[in-house]
């Protein structure tokens, strides 16, 4: 790979200067995360102006360089912009999430692929309503996050008892669940009960403290966000 020049798919996940008229670029490809640097990126007569931002998808070619992580970015060309999420904050305090996560855990190699499909297919689906709901932003976190524990191989493990379960943790902690939240955390999408969804987010919160090196800062900001 060092010495190549690399065409791909790639989702724009952060953007940081790095001088006066340059930029350093952070990526999701399907072969894992990458870092560019856009010579002249904000300049005035750049070929690289409007061609990406955060939540684009985009097609890049870029050096790869044998030394280092910051590659040469050479060529970009955007492939759905989701322009959209700007107009709704729900959405796009779910999107930042979202790459936030993806940045932090999904692994290099192919096993990225799937973390790969499954952001972009998430960031699409954000685009899809006009407006995103309160009830409607659970939903889609409680299906993302489960997805991402799934990644990871620590998908939940319930055990039923008599009349409520429990949420399997590391060793032989356990959280105990109604029928009803466990139900919600395989079928989100069934849910219309907005306390049953939020009770969910809550339980999959606490699986996250204990098994995933997450930012709870970050995903409290994010449900206050979306529950207004």
């Amino acid at each position: 790979m060092a010495g190549e020049t690399i065409l791909s798919e790639a989702i724009c996940l952060a953007i940081r200067p790095w001088s006066r008229t340059s930029h350093v670029v952070e990526w999701l490809t399907p072969a894992g995360r990458i870092t560019t640097l856009v010579k002249g990126a904000v300049r005035p007569k750049s070929a690289f102006l409007g061609q990406y931002d955060l939540n684009y998808t985009c097609e890049i070619l870029y050096y790869a360089r044998a030394r280092g992580d910051l590659h040469a970015l050479r060529e970009c060309a955007p492939l759905c912009r989701r322009d959209s999420l700007r107009g709704d904050y729900r959405a796009l305090a779910l999107a930042d999430y979202w790459r936030s996560s993806v940045r932090d855990m999904a692994p290099n190699g192919p096993e990225c692929e799937e973390w790969f499909c499954m952001l972009r297919d998430a960031l699409d689906s954000l685009t899809s309503r006009a407006d995103v709901s309160s009830a409607d932003s659970l939903r889609r976190l409680i299906d993302f996050e489960t997805g991402v524990l799934r990644l990871s191989g620590l998908s939940p493990n319930f055990e039923n008892s008599e009349e409520n379960g429990f949420f399997q943790l590391r060793g032989e902690r356990r959280i105990p669940v109604t029928e009803d939240i466990m139900k919600c955390i395989r079928q989100p999408w069934d849910e219309k009960n907005i306390k049953i969804l939020l009770d969910a987010t809550r339980v999959i919160g606490v699986f996250y403290t204990f098994h995933l090196d997450c930012a709870p800062d970050l995903r409290r900001t994010v449900l206050r966000m979306i529950c207004n």
